[in-house]
């Protein structure tokens, strides 16, 4: 089967704040850390650190927040995942659900792939 050269591409629509960045950052090293699973439980505690923040409930909707900025569409053009090709396809960094004291992340295998092989603004590595 004949495959495509892959265009990388800015997908960014604009710059992550720092604290996303590290949040990124910090999940994707956790999802290295744990053998590339791509279902993720992590301490609120943890991010907390990470990211500097009293552990209190305003600091939980500032992580939302930053989810929520991670989590920003990538519109990708000419997608090829799994063998198979996309004209144009949205991706999204993760799902999560924030609980008392973690968060379940589930990493998005597309997203991964779009990170390490379309992005020219790529930052998690």
């Amino acid at each position: 089967m004949y495959k495509k050269e892959i265009i990388k591409q800015n997908l960014l629509a604009e710059p992550l704040s720092q604290n996303a960045l590290k949040l990124a950052r910090g999940v994707y090293n956790t999802y290295i850390a744990m053998d590339e699973d791509l279902s993720l439980e992590i301490k609120l505690q943890n991010i907390f650190k990470l990211l500097g923040l009293r552990p209190c409930k305003e600091s939980v909707k500032d992580i939302q927040d930053l989810l929520e900025e991670i989590n920003e569409p990538l519109a990708i053009r000419n997608f090829e995942f799994e063998g198979e090709a996309i004209q144009l396809k949205f991706v999204q960094f993760c799902t999560y659900e924030i609980g008392e004291e973690t968060i379940k992340i589930e990493l998005s295998p597309e997203y991964l792939h779009a990170q390490s092989e379309y992005m020219l603004d790529s930052f998690l590595f």
